[in-house]
């Protein structure tokens, strides 16, 4: 495989199973891994369930890949996450509103959710509705203006001490943790949610989802409407 490659790496770790893949695009899967754990085995023992996976797997992964896996994207369960349901508004009266307005509302929200959840991190921030002089809308039209705007917004948060528990962990292999997803909120944003969770956070990653607002640098090919100028969030 040439090294220039763009790959992703999504590791599942559920209530009673894990499961590791590797994919080149969101149609390419090179490596795909799934072991079935007991219940209580995996609740007593995680540590050391993850540990028997990573010593068994990794070396095998990064021969098949042939590079060394740095980082990784994690799926976890929903209930180490907390749902913080937002919005905020803008009236204008001289100019219209644009979307610039867009991106300061969303900075200002964002920035009221950190500074009153410090104990969090933000993982997803996803618009879920525009309401526009008073009209309710599911997605943004690129050349829009309005003398009223009203977001409606969902941030998925998870503690620190949840996101540093399993960054150490990890951080045993030299892996870091790219993104984390809350395998709730592939379900609840992915009608083709029949597919295994590995394949719906990648078809997140690859193909994107116009109405989450990115919350780390990211190159694409195919950029959504929010990544295309949403530049403070990089």
């Amino acid at each position: 495989m040439n090294s220039n490659t763009p790959i992703e790496t999504f590791f599942y770790i559920g209530s009673s199973r894990l499961k590791f893949c590797i994919f080149e695009n969101v149609d390419k899967k090179i490596f795909e891994k799934e072991i079935f754990i007991d219940d209580l085995e995996i609740s007593k023992n995680l540590d050391q369930c993850l540990e028997n996976f990573l010593e068994e797997n990794i070396l095998e992964i990064e021969k098949k890949i042939g590079k060394f896996v740095n980082e990784i994207n994690l799926i976890i369960p929903d209930n180490n996450f907390l749902l913080i349901e937002a919005s905020i508004k803008k009236n204008e009266t001289g100019k219209k509103i644009n979307k610039e307005d867009v991106n300061r509302l969303l900075f200002d929200l964002k920035q009221q959710i950190k500074e009153n959840n410090l104990d969090k991190t933000i993982t997803h921030m996803r618009i879920n509705n525009f309401i526009i002089d008073k009209k309710k809308y599911l997605t943004l039209d690129d050349n829009f203006g309005c003398n009223e705007l009203c977001l409606q917004v969902d941030f998925v948060c998870l503690l620190n001490k949840i996101k540093d528990i399993y960054s150490k962990k990890i951080k045993k292999y030299q892996i870091s943790i790219n993104k984390i997803y809350s395998d709730g909120y592939l379900k609840k944003y992915n009608s083709s949610y029949n597919e295994n969770e590995c394949q719906v956070a990648a078809n997140l990653k690859y193909e994107n989802d116009e109405n989450e607002v990115y919350l780390v640098k990211k190159i694409s090919e195919k950029k959504g409407f929010f990544e295309r100028f949403f530049k403070f969030f990089n």
